[in-house]
């Protein structure tokens, strides 16, 4: 894979969907003595991380802020980012959303704004979101209701792969995000697509078994290790889309077991971003996590 000189691409930000899961005890804190500070040790080897727990449930004033201030050592160092995913109400089922709802996620950004925080927003539709008139009138809407966010769209369904529906996201300042994703059915492959001044990709794992499995549960579904081949290949698609962005998003969100952190740090490395002083128990440890 030939690396593109830092000078002629975008910014590239790599890092986890997430900082704290209960199974990462053992495996990406092992070496941590004590209580840890999960953010605030995350954001010292990462330039971004996904805010995922807004997709669940929209947080309040005080916990965002208190999140820019265990990032702020980060923040200093000259560049990181959140990247934050929009409360499920608006993707998964709008009837849902109060105007509470929406104020308290205008919040939210808010905050991470005033503090130079915000990378993007991203709005991740469900598999059964296909690329439809009444689907795409309500992207419409939805950007109509945040029209000045750094918002990215991300869709799970073949439907929307269409050299049209790029030229409509263009025209309404929507980003695309490209994901890496089990080829299950009608599932999306990966793509270096590029609507906007936002580059975002997402790495979800290829665990095809459990990715619509009965009894798969989320972790199961994003128990997968990606192999230096693999990342090579995302690694490509990566910088692809970074010659068109001025800035781009590589997460990854095949969390279980700390596969997510121990594939993100590879793939720093991997595209030249790999300079930071990696935690020596990491090394050893993402040996032992495989599937």
């Amino acid at each position: 894979m030939k690396l593109l000189p830092s000078q002629h691409q975008g910014r590239i930000f790599v890092g986890p969907a997430g900082w704290s899961y209960a199974d990462w005890r053992d495996t990406v804190f092992a070496g941590v003595k004590g209580r840890v500070d999960a953010l605030k040790f995350m954001s010292s080897y990462f330039d971004t991380i996904e805010i995922n727990s807004t997709f669940y449930r929209i947080p309040s004033r005080s916990t965002v802020e208190s999140w820019t201030k265990r990032v702020r050592h980060a923040a200093v160092r000259g560049s990181f980012l959140f990247t934050v995913k929009l409360y499920r109400g608006f993707t998964h089922d709008p009837t849902i959303v109060t105007q509470n709802d929406y104020d308290a996620m205008m919040e939210v950004f808010g905050v991470l704004q005033d503090n130079n925080l915000l990378g993007a927003v991203l709005a991740q539709f469900p598999y059964r979101f296909h690329n439809t008139h009444d689907n795409r009138k309500y992207l419409a809407e939805l950007r109509s209701r945040f029209p000045d966010l750094p918002l990215v769209v991300e869709f799970r369904h073949r439907s929307w792969l269409h050299r049209a529906v790029e030229l409509f996201l263009k025209e309404l300042n929507l980003g695309f995000c490209n994901i890496d994703q089990p080829q299950v059915s009608f599932s999306i492959p990966l793509t270096d697509i590029v609507t906007t001044s936002i580059g975002y990709l997402r790495c979800h794992g290829r665990n095809v078994e459990n990715w619509f499995g009965e009894k798969s549960n989320r972790d199961s579904r994003y128990f997968y290790r990606y192999s230096y081949d693999e990342l090579r290949e995302i690694a490509d698609k990566a910088q692809s889309i970074a010659t068109r962005a001025d800035r781009t998003f590589v997460i990854f969100n095949n969390h279980f077991k700390g596969n997510e952190v121990f594939n993100a740090m590879e793939f720093a490395s991997m595209v030249g971003l790999g300079d930071r002083d990696w935690p020596g128990w990491w090394l050893s440890v993402s040996k032992q996590v495989t599937m």
